[in-house]
């Protein structure tokens, strides 16, 4: 929060004509309240824009070029889990691309750890020039009836909801929780209705009354649309809808057609799941503004959808701007259409340079990190199953059928080939696969088999991982019971993480101790062994290109987005929102 005495500081400063620390001249500068852009300098002091004045005293001058100056961009939903990197990795990831802002939702670690986790990727981010703003996660665990490692209530929430950097009420995906008023849903709205904080949604396919239930409760945004209609049946209610794309959830294209001189205001651009490799290679928010104005979107409209629509979303002052009074986080791009800034400033200190992160300093020691942190490599208390035996006498079954780039699912009632005793026999039923999830944070032996379409891919093994939405149990897939087995069996022995074996051996694997979901290594290491791990998925496994090899498997676990997912307690219906058997009726 900017200090009021610093402001009167830096007046002073401009009264007394002291030397300003920076004016950067010749800019393309963005004018997100007008929606123009505007040729002319920009003086900053002591972290803070203070003008335009290009007569104003500077210890440091610099000359933009006629480059862009854009403010920093915001990340309107992130999961900082899913990049596989604890929050200051991820800060020196993303600020090269020109974020400065994310609206975190930590409820991938909340999962796994409660509150403890929310603490840690607080602490963790306060080490990092990226402003991580928090949203408590309101759903945790996603359903009453999921197998988390952890289960927040009202008054659990109540103890962080006035933190700094709380800003509310994370993603409510219980959408039948609120709509039959379920007191402890209705517990947790009320607490950030009376602390004035907003309020997340996510609601799949909710249309008319429903939704209009939804945001009476005091929901106001959507990242979860799929479809131009969808994002204007949420504006025209007030909602602000989030475009998305993610690794596995390519939205933002299909919802462009909803937006225009007269919704843009209620549009916001997010990544919501987002891996690192994903980040390096196709950028981050700036890939988003790049996305849109090569689909038609003015460059001016694309900035402010990234900025200052979202700071006035979620009721963030003093950013998303360039003007007198606003933090100096701000980028300079050569090339709108490409967006790749090479210059990236936070509050006034050059952070970035040429993609590259050059803010890193020494630290000093941080105990409540440190504690936190050993807590979090605490996470994988699993009783793997000793039998993958799937009985199917009917010879017909639920299989989960993949959508393309999406994190929708299809059911379909299929015909099975069994072995004489009515097993299911991979030999007879030729690229369908065994999917398998296992409770791993309290040991209850509670496991979920079901089948995957053969669209997937995966020949030759299998692949599991301890990252499986939201409660992050182990989930596994593959063509055969022994390697199924053995990849369970990894990712309790090294602590969570990926792994990928074939033939009974292990291929390659990667570890993610931070509560089975992220790494302390650097961004490159990271990307560099999740790199391997994609080739192995093209080369070696086959896994279809319409679908992210980990990430599309992750989601298979979340009973929230429908049709058709695998919990630890067995299949679960979401268009039904009730349980339903492997085997389907002759």
């Amino acid at each position: 929060m900017l200090n009021y005495s610093k402001i009167q500081d830096i007046m002073q400063d401009i009264k007394n004509n002291t030397a300003i620390d920076l004016r950067i001249d010749n800019a393309q500068i963005a004018d997100v309240f007008s929606g123009t852009f505007f040729h002319g300098s920009v003086c900053v002091h002591k972290g803070i824009i203070v003008g335009f004045s290009e007569d104003m005293y500077a210890k440091k001058v610099f000359d933009a070029e006629n480059a862009y100056l854009l403010p920093a961009f915001f990340d309107a939903h992130v999961h900082i889990e899913s990049s596989m990197l604890c929050p200051e990795k991820f800060a020196e990831l993303v600020i090269p691309f020109g974020t400065g802002t994310v609206i975190a939702d930590p409820h991938e670690i909340a999962n796994v750890k409660g509150t403890d986790g929310i603490r840690y990727m607080l602490e963790s981010a306060r080490q990092s020039l990226l402003d991580v703003k928090i949203m408590l996660p309101s759903c945790v665990p996603a359903l009453p009836f999921e197998c988390s490692g952890a289960n927040l209530s009202a008054l659990d929430l109540a103890e962080l909801i006035t933190e700094e950097n709380v800003l509310g009420l994370g993603e409510m995906m219980n959408v039948p929780g609120v709509l039959m008023q379920d007191e402890n849903v209705l517990e947790k709205l009320e607490l950030a209705y009376k602390n004035g904080r907003i309020i997340d949604g996510h609601a799949p396919q909710v249309h008319g009354k429903d939704l209009d239930m939804y945001v009476l409760s005091g929901v106001s945004t959507d990242h979860e649309c799929t479809t131009a209609e969808e994002a204007a049946e949420r504006i025209r209610r007030g909602m602000y809808v989030l475009l998305r794309e993610g690794s596995a959830a390519h939205d933002l294209v299909n919802l462009l057609p909803a937006v225009n001189s007269h919704t843009i205001q209620n549009c916001l651009f997010c990544t919501d799941d987002k891996q690192c490799i994903d980040i390096m290679r196709r950028g981050h928010i700036n890939n988003s503004v790049s996305l849109a104005i090569e689909h038609g979107i003015a460059p001016i409209d694309a900035v402010r959808m990234a900025t200052i629509n979202t700071a006035r979303a979620y009721g963030i002052r003093h950013k998303g701007a360039i003007a007198p009074g606003m933090e100096a986080s701000f980028m300079l791009v050569k090339d709108m259409k490409k967006c790749m800034p090479h210059a990236v400033y936070i509050q006034g200190r050059l952070a970035a340079e040429n993609g590259k992160y050059i803010a890193a300093g020494s630290k000093k020691y941080n105990a409540k990190l440190e504690q936190l942190t050993d807590n979090m490599q605490d996470s994988m208390h699993a009783e793997l199953p000793r039998d993958l035996t799937l009985h199917i006498p009917s010879k017909k079954a639920r299989v989960i059928r993949l959508l393309p780039h999406s994190l929708l699912t299809a059911c379909e009632i299929t015909d099975i080939a069994v072995d004489a005793d009515g097993n299911f026999d991979f030999s007879r039923n030729k690229g369908m696969l065994k999917l398998a999830v296992v409770e791993r944070h309290k040991k209850t032996g509670k496991f979920g088999l079901g089948l995957l379409h053969g669209e997937y891919g995966l020949k030759n093994g299998a692949i599991a991982t301890s990252i499986s939405h939201d409660s992050h149990n182990i989930v596994a897939a593959g063509d055969n019971d022994e390697d199924l087995r053995i990849a369970l069996e990894e990712i309790e022995k090294m602590g969570g993480g990926i792994a990928m074996i074939s033939q009974g051996k292990i291929l390659t694997k990667l570890a993610l101790p931070i509560g089975g979901l992220m790494s302390m290594q650097e961004p490159e290491i990271v990307a560099t062994a999740l790199k391997h791990l994609y080739k192995l998925a093209k080369d070696h496994y086959q896994i279809w290109d319409k679908a992210d090899a980990f990430m599309s498997l992750s989601f298979l676990a979340l009973p929230v987005i429908p049709d058709l997912k695998l919990t630890p307690q067995g299949l679960f219906d979401v268009t039904t929102f009730q349980f339903v058997s492997l085997e389907a009726e002759e």
